[in-house]
């Protein structure tokens, strides 16, 4: 009898001391909940119309936001460096904060590389060590596509001009057109 009892009472033992770790293990268990409001702002830094728009052939379009900028009519002359000082402007309207930007290649790849030398856009800051460049680049047979620009401060209420330069390869189809996306990166 005493070994059934000393069984029961080890069963009983193990019994109590598994409620107990499952007890203390639940326990330890809890959750954070969480939720969020989000708004819709207008963009503070966004593209604005240069005085080059409009001119010879050159056409910018700017979506109702001025966030996307589409630029048609550019052109590259074989062996000479053409140059578009001010077909479109960024600009931060903040009047209260500067704002960093940055260049960054877009997502499309470049055809055509046999007809073109360089297609370069510079952000022309007021002050020289601000500007930034991205130069795409062609070797005849691809494109080199840049890294992204590093950052610089635009300041409150400030705009600069994006200068396009092109230039086409001395052995060139006329008629054949390369299309370059770039991003104004917002910090």
């Amino acid at each position: 009898m005493n070994q059934i009892f000393g069984k029961s009472i080890k069963m009983l033992i193990l019994t109590l001391m598994s409620v107990l770790v499952i007890s203390a293990t639940a326990a330890m268990y809890y959750s954070l909940t969480m939720t969020s409001s989000t708004g819709v702002y207008k963009a503070n830094v966004y593209f604005v119309e240069g005085s080059d728009n409009g001119t010879s052939t050159v056409v910018l379009t700017l979506d109702s936001t001025n966030t996307t900028a589409t630029i048609t009519g550019l052109r590259a002359y074989p062996n000479m460096t053409f140059t578009y000082e001010n077909v479109t402007l960024v600009r931060n309207n903040s009047t209260t904060a500067a704002s960093n930007i940055r260049l960054t290649p877009g997502i499309t790849t470049p055809t055509n590389p046999a007809d073109f030398v360089y297609v370069k856009f510079m952000l022309n800051a007021t002050i020289p060590g601000d500007r930034r460049w991205l130069n795409y680049t062609s070797n005849g047979v691809s494109w080199t596509v840049p890294p992204a620009s590093s950052w610089t401060s635009i300041g409150d209420e400030t705009q600069w001009p994006i200068v396009i330069m092109t230039m086409a390869n001395s052995t060139a189809t006329i008629g054949n057109t390369v299309t370059i996306g770039i991003t104004i990166d917002v910090d």
